[in-house]
């Protein structure tokens, strides 16, 4: 006769059905905003023109930093030196706007920006310290089924003081 590998007997069904979790009875966690699985990098973006109450809710940043370029040519046509002049740095925002009268949602385009959120430290070597950042090419979009959206730049000129 062979003998079961089991170290306890096997329980009857009615003993596994008496022992099922009853749901009602244990706390389930609240519901959560966001739940994630797997290794999903953080965002470091931030919402623009006042951290308590902010008028644009940052969807997306593109960060462009930039320099013009001059070659110099010899006789033959051949570029025999370069230069790199003028480095500038543009942040293009994607957004939705929870506020439409203030800040940089009702920004005039060629205006000063002192500060931005997403330009607290060095950025490809650009200090947001130094020169003038102008506030650009403002656009807004609004429907009756979602909140107004906006895009816009601020472009960093290291020189301008």
């Amino acid at each position: 006769m062979t003998r079961s590998r089991l170290s306890t007997p096997l329980r009857s069904s009615a003993h596994q059905r008496s022992s099922k979790i009853d749901t009602h009875s244990v706390n389930m966690p609240a519901v959560a905003a966001l739940i994630q699985h797997g290794n999903i990098p953080s965002s470091t973006l931030l919402d623009e023109s006042n951290a308590v109450t902010p008028d644009i809710l940052v969807q997306s940043l593109t960060i462009t930093a930039a320099r013009d370029e001059k070659a110099y040519l010899n006789a033959a046509g051949a570029t025999f030196g370069l230069e790199y002049r003028n480095p500038t740095i543009t942040f293009a925002f994607d957004g939705y706007l929870s506020n439409k009268t203030l800040g940089l949602a009702n920004q005039h385009p060629g205006t000063e920006v002192t500060t931005l959120a997403n330009f607290a430290a060095l950025t490809y070597g650009f200090d947001p310290n130094d020169g003038t950042m102008i506030f650009m090419d403002p656009n807004r979009s609004e429907t009756n089924t979602e909140m107004a959206k906006t895009t816009f730049s601020v472009k960093q000129y290291p020189f301008v003081v």
